[in-house]
């Protein structure tokens, strides 16, 4: 679906630009927000810079559920996660061999 945006002059709508919609086709129409819309996530400096703090935030972190995964592919996405993870591992390992051995 297409937004409109316009101006109300005098008492008319005054569109930015043309209409794509059929001659006859019903709209609704909301005011945008004056104000800018609250932004998401945390400000830099609200981020916790102690050892305790950092704790507090990841736990709370991991009280919060994707929301937005059945839990049968949640379980999926998760156990691809620790997948990649013990491949990263494991690749970091052979890196290290390698680079243990130039140095030697």
């Amino acid at each position: 679906m297409n937004t409109l945006q316009g101006t109300i002059i005098n008492g008319q709508i005054v569109l930015d630009a043309p209409p794509v919609f059929p001659e006859g086709t019903r709209v609704e129409v909301l005011p945008l927000e004056e104000i800018a819309p609250a932004a998401l996530g945390m400000r830099e400096e609200d981020w916790p810079t102690t050892p305790e703090l950092i704790a507090v935030h990841l736990a709370r972190m991991d009280q919060v559920g994707p929301g937005w995964l059945s839990p049968k592919d949640d379980e999926a996405w998760r156990a691809a996660l620790r997948a990649e993870k013990e491949s990263e591992k494991s690749q970091f390992m052979g890196d290290a061999d390698k680079l243990r051995g130039m140095w030697e």
